[in-house]
């Protein structure tokens, strides 16, 4: 796993800290029925959602005017069946970026069509993975700092 003082460094150098208050986090937790990812809970410490690696992701927020993982997590229950251990973090334009919060891979970044097929992990092109939340965003800071 990635060292979280190195991306926070990392994502410092770029953006500045953009913490998510604690509470906010738990709150999350309580709405959608699930345990976040300590890695997932230590980044929101200094990165709130918005745009990074090229990719606009939700805000990591349980109500607001902004797009956020609660509301976005909650329409695809409702739309798709998509299953409790899956938090929608980013859809980037044809495609659809997952946090499973319940087994590997951790980050799941399929096509949009491919979203029915998340909860039986049967996709017909496979989707980019990341093994944790901390990989993703390694890889996200690694793009950011390409640019």
């Amino acid at each position: 796993m990635v060292d979280i003082i190195d991306l926070k460094n990392r994502y410092d150098a770029i953006y500045g800290c953009e913490a998510v208050d604690e509470r906010v986090v738990s709150n999350i937790e309580v709405q959608l029925g699930l345990t976040l990812p300590s890695d997932f809970k230590e980044i929101s410490l200094f990165y709130s959602g918005g745009l990074l690696g090229g990719v606009s992701h939700h805000e990591i927020a349980c109500i607001g005017d902004a797009t956020n993982i609660v509301q976005e997590t909650l329409t695809l229950r409702d739309a798709i069946g998509l299953q409790d251990n899956f938090i929608v973090i980013a859809e980037p334009s044809e495609s659809l970026i997952v946090l499973n919060v319940a087994g590997n891979p951790s980050v799941i970044w399929c096509d949009a069509v491919e979203a029915k097929n998340l909860n039986s992990m049967n996709f017909a092109n496979q989707p980019e993975t990341w093994e944790s939340y901390s990989d993703f965003f390694d890889y996200l800071i690694v793009e950011e700092e390409d640019e």
